[in-house]
């Protein structure tokens, strides 16, 4: 059987002219309503000292790909004759976790359909023999397209990691600035040079998820509480996990594109997060139901309940970090199941619990804070509410409050400062190191 194929591209011979971007316009109308193939430009600008060159970059359509491990609803399938990951929009929910996790920037969301689409590799030009019209259109022959022979490609700055085993090869060589560019006369501001693309995440454009996160936090650590006996807050209604968690799951569907598929979410539990933080929420807001309303004297239960809500907070901070592609112990002071072991201590009045996470949760936020210099007014609110009140008024309703919403302010930050890896983000950044800026 022929080896899949795989795109090569030679930087040396790329003007960025675009008519890659062009041909997979017209080759695939109406399916691509978003730019399936984009052309970067690193050095735009011809500083003296650094290299020019373009990038076409599309789908990759890796041997390892991130989307489709990461798809919750599965949406994704893999053509072995041609290798091609195609993206099967009528099983897409329209979450966006594949365009979070894709570091080549690959997958797109259309609003007005409320799923994803993405490069197809061109697979019927393929069956029939053809190279893909991105490569067949492109004037430099900068675009190429060969058999796969399972070498890595080329590094280069902004193109992503070779981890994931993209169909891409890189040709060797870089287009060298003008030898008579006159020397620069100090640094250069880098903010005014820079075009630094505009994050995938914010904390105003996910506020649902930050509040379904929020909601499930405080729900975890009450039933966690509850479980050890804890007498901080007044006796609950039996029905408020229940009303509590029906709310913020409507919140985590709102989110979706396609709400009415949301229950697809729990379609690739051996994979993906989400799958994963879907199943484990709903399972705890099922136990906690029962412990609550149908055996409220049943210890066992409660502490079934609140071990799968810890469970389901640990499932939650796994979706970041898988994108983020950090390690699963990257301990940071907006995490889910931190904060609901500080919340579970505050609400059962254990202290050595409460100091121990408090104290973490303090000491991540105040590091990150002089790392980064943010000297941003919501740091002090979220100080005030969620360290030195709880500390002066332990032992009471007022603390877990002031907990509460001073957690919800570390969240906040924390999705307004989440950077979504892209080859675009990471041109900037080498730009950035690189030259003479101020």
């Amino acid at each position: 059987m022929t080896a899949p194929g795989r795109f090569v591209f030679d930087p040396s011979r790329c003007t960025g002219c675009e008519a890659c971007v062009v041909a997979c316009r017209m080759a695939n109308r109406p399916a691509q309503t978003r730019p399936w193939r984009q052309v970067l430009t690193f050095n735009a600008l011809w500083l003296p000292g650094l290299p020019v060159y373009h990038l076409s970059l599309a789908c990759h359509h890796c041997q390892d790909p991130a989307c489709l491990r990461h798809c919750p609803a599965d949406a994704y399938r893999r053509d072995v004759a041609t290798g091609a990951v195609i993206h099967h929009a009528e099983r897409c929910m329209g979450c966006r976790y594949c365009t979070w996790a894709c570091p080549h920037d690959a997958p797109r969301f259309d609003p007005q359909a409320g799923t994803v689409e993405k490069c197809t590799f061109c697979q019927d030009r393929q069956e029939r023999g053809l190279a893909p019209a991105c490569v067949a259109q492109c004037p430099m022959e900068a675009l190429g397209f060969e058999r796969r022979d399972g070498a890595r490609p080329d590094s280069l700055p902004g193109f992503p990691s070779a981890s994931l085993g993209p169909a891409f090869r890189l040709v060797p060589g870089l287009r060298p600035p003008p030898e008579t560019a006159p020397a620069l006369p100090g640094p250069l501001g880098w903010k005014a040079l820079l075009t630094v693309p505009e994050p995938r995440i914010t904390a105003r454009g996910e506020w649902t998820l930050v509040a379904f996160t929020s909601i499930l936090t405080v729900l975890a650590a009450l039933m966690a509480a509850a479980a050890a006996g804890g007498r901080v807050l007044p006796p609950a209604s039996p029905w408020l996990i229940p009303w509590a968690g029906a709310v913020a799951l409507s919140l985590s569907a709102w989110h979706l594109g396609r709400p009415d598929r949301g229950w697809r979410a729990l379609g690739n539990l051996r994979h993906s997060w989400i799958s994963r933080e879907a199943a484990l929420a709903l399972a705890f807001l099922g136990l906690a139901s029962l412990s609550r309303i149908a055996f409220p004297g049943a210890r066992a239960l409660a502490w079934a309940a609140a071990a799968t809500g810890f469970a389901a907070l640990a499932a939650v901070d796994r979706v970041y970090q898988a994108v983020a592609r950090t390690a699963p112990l990257n301990l940071h002071s907006a995490q889910t199941l931190l904060g609901g072991c500080y919340l579970a201590g505050l609400m059962a009045g254990f202290w050595p619990l409460a100091l121990a996470a408090g104290g973490l949760k303090a000491a991540l936020y105040l590091q990150r804070k002089v790392h980064f210099r943010d000297r941003r007014p919501l740091g002090l609110v979220r100080v005030l509410l969620g360290f030195v009140l709880p500390a002066l008024a332990f032992g009471s309703g007022l603390a877990v409050l002031a907990a509460v919403l001073g957690d919800l302010a570390d969240r906040w930050e924390y999705y307004g400062d989440l950077q979504i890896p892209s080859p675009a983000l990471e041109l900037a950044r080498e730009l950035r190191s690189r030259g003479n800026f101020g």
